[in-house]
């Protein structure tokens, strides 16, 4: 019923169920070569997510399993939007929240159980995190808090890079003072949440312990995500051709250098349990 109503219309926020995820630890995922997407996406799904999912101090733990970035989907602004490379492509991504530093903490600690099992799945790991106040649901018309598989929705997860020139401030208060908030007032928008990633520390050499790399070339850092959804396709066209939006991504190239939309195959929020208490 609450979803009938939302289309004719109506509309719901649920974006109120993130505000205690004060900061996050944001993971973009690569498969193993070897394996088949499938065999991929299960074990991660049904093996590694439903442990992982039980270590201690996270707020809530999400799976986005994804398709990868072939270009043709988005339009771009100037050069900013385009498909992504071969080794670019990622499979998923794993969202990660907590109430505090101290959590995060602890759980860092507790993730070293995990190296044995990471080599099974991912040839690459990239992870990046987000200092609290900098990870913000903006808008969540999606009444469904705990999805368990593909929701029905057309979504993306856009990976963004810094524009050269750009301090990481006026970057930051860019997207969170001025983009995200406009962007969210789009009617067409069901869903914007917005990820500020702390600098990447690249002086460390990567050991590529187990058979899994952990970093990559500064040039192919992302500085910022942001999660958008829609009711279906039609509703993302429409959203593309709109006032609102063309206004708003004129401003989009003095700030970022690219912009790397996934499309979004299904989405997990209970892993075996709720990881949240």
């Amino acid at each position: 019923m609450l979803s009938t109503l939302l289309k004719k219309g109506e509309r719901a926020d649920y974006s109120s169920r993130d505000q205690e995820a004060q900061l996050a630890f944001y993971v973009l995922l690569w498969k193993r070569k070897g394996i088949n997407l499938e065999l991929f996406y299960n074990y991660w799904r049904d093996v590694h997510g439903p442990v992982f999912a039980r270590l201690p101090a996270q707020y809530q733990y999400w799976q986005f399993h994804l398709a990868h970035n072939e270009g043709g989907m988005w339009p771009s602004t100037g050069d900013l939007v385009d498909a992504s490379s071969v080794e670019e492509n990622i499979d998923g991504i794993a969202e990660l929240t907590f109430k505090t530093l101290e959590d995060r903490e602890t759980w860092f600690k507790a993730t070293t159980i995990f190296t044995d099992d990471q080599h099974n799945i991912f040839r690459k790991l990239i992870g990046y995190s987000t200092s609290p106040g900098n990870s913000i649901t903006f808008k969540d018309g999606i009444e469904n808090g705990d999805p368990n598989g593909h929701q029905g929705l057309e979504k993306y997860h856009c990976m963004i890079r810094k524009a050269e020139g750009v301090s990481v401030e006026d970057f930051r208060a860019y997207y969170k003072d001025q983009f995200a908030p406009a962007l969210a007032k789009i009617d067409r928008v069901l869903k914007l949440r917005l990820h500020l990633f702390d600098e990447v520390d690249n002086t460390s050499p990567d050991t590529g312990e187990g058979g899994v790399s952990h970093s990559e070339p500064p040039e192919l850092n992302y500085q910022a995500a942001i999660e958008i959804a829609f009711w279906n396709r039609l509703e993302l066209e429409l959203f593309f051709v709109s006032k609102e939006y063309q206004d708003l991504v004129s401003e989009q190239s003095k700030y970022a250098r690219q912009i790397r939309p996934f499309p979004e195959r299904s989405a997990y929020r209970k892993i075996g349990f709720k990881a949240s208490p």
